[in-house]
């Protein structure tokens, strides 16, 4: 299969981890600050020879050690919610789990445009209306069945796609919830690392991980989760409204090709 430049990276196997590791790099960064480096890792992986069930259990891989990375850093300079952290992991774990089953039996094809419209809509949202992020309320709101919800269906489409999940828990922490966009970044780091390491067995049990490439990839996220980490922490709120601004558009573009 053809990959960046009419390079087949498939029969480039060195070439093809290579640049697996650099996309790693930059996914770990874009992940941390805001999401959607899975909209760069899953077409690379899939250039690589990889079936796209295969590709989207083995993105898991990065997601985890990039998880691993981003959370000790945070927890190491001090930001350190977690009693909101495990309110909203439970119920995502439930919707992550129901959703990684059904990534092992369905085509996502069909949720490609419907999630390209929605990206979009978010980053005109975002681009028009910046301070609605980067000024949350006051205090932060106490979580409610509503934000139970909206954690199960957040962690239904974590499970089943991963692909810019970090942007409806961004939604759903800082305007919905109320919490400053770099507390809300190591929260939505955490819980999207405790549904991905649960739900992981759930893809290597069904033979979609491909482990060599996972490996290579969790070089990758580790190194970019840290400096997306570090860069967050030195920039503050507005690096992370930019980032979700832009990687929104950039994915919601992607998908509508």
């Amino acid at each position: 299969m053809l990959g960046l430049a009419g390079l087949d990276l498939a029969a480039s196997p060195l070439v093809g981890l290579a640049l697996l590791a650099a996309a790693g790099l930059f996914a770990g960064i874009v992940n941390t600050l805001a999401g959607g480096g899975s909209f760069l890792i899953l077409p690379l992986l899939i250039g690589l020879g990889l079936p796209p069930t295969v590709a989207n259990g083995t993105s898991r891989v990065g997601v985890v050690v990039q998880g691993l990375s981003s959370a000790w850093t945070f927890h190491g300079r001090g930001i350190r919610e977690y009693r909101i952290t495990a309110r909203l992991a439970a119920p995502m774990v439930v919707g992550a789990l129901v959703g990684a089953w059904l990534a092992t039996r369905f085509d996502d094809e069909l949720l490609r445009p419907l999630i390209g419209v929605i990206l979009v809509a978010w980053a005109l949202i975002l681009g028009l209306r910046p301070g609605r992020f980067l000024k949350p309320p006051p205090e932060p709101s106490p979580p409610s069945w509503l934000s139970d919800l909206a954690s199960v269906a957040i962690g239904l489409y974590g499970g089943f796609l991963q692909a810019g999940v970090g942007f409806p828990l961004l939604a759903l922490l800082v305007p919905g919830l109320g919490y400053p966009a770099v507390a809300a970044n190591a929260i939505k780091v955490r819980v999207v690392l405790i549904y991905s390491l649960l739900s992981l067995p759930i893809f290597a049990l069904a033979g979609q991980i491909a482990w060599r490439e996972g490996l290579v990839l969790g070089a990758g996220t580790m190194a970019g989760g840290w400096l997306g980490a570090h860069i967050q922490l030195r920039a503050g709120a507005g690096v992370v409204r930019w980032a979700v601004l832009v990687m929104v558009a950039i994915g919601g573009i992607m998908l509508l090709r």
